[in-house]
């Protein structure tokens, strides 16, 4: 019973600090969706433990704890290819602001150049 408060507390404090976080702009709105879910995850499971238990006799497998770190894995990796989209996408824009400067660069020294010349 112990242990069941003490998720259901982590649950909530997650879920406080996840909204907190969108709140005071530190974390996006898209990304706080998948956080949400995990910590509502951990809520349910924290109020209700026997749906592990449930869902892994549904899935056939003999030990539910097994169940909770398939589908802890499966977060994580889903989690980590979100961040991997948003790196190349990032590093994409960046190359590309790079090259503007660059050519903005070049357009302000042709531009000084010339200003210089007809003096």
């Amino acid at each position: 019973m112990i242990t069941n408060l003490f998720y259901i507390a982590i649950g909530i404090l997650l879920i406080v600090f996840i909204f907190i976080n969108v709140q005071k702009h530190m974390m996006s709105e898209g990304e706080s969706i998948l956080w949400m879910v995990g910590a509502f995850f951990i809520l349910i499971l924290a109020i209700f433990p026997d749906i592990i238990i449930f869902l892994a006799n549904l899935v056939g497998i003999t030990y539910a704890p097994s169940l909770l770190f398939f589908l802890t894995s499966i977060f994580l990796l889903i989690f980590s290819f979100r961040n991997s989209q948003q790196l190349s996408i990032l590093a994409e824009k960046n190359k590309e602001l790079i090259q503007f400067s660059a050519l903005l660069e070049k357009r302000v020294r042709v531009l000084e150049d010339f200003r210089t010349e007809n003096k």
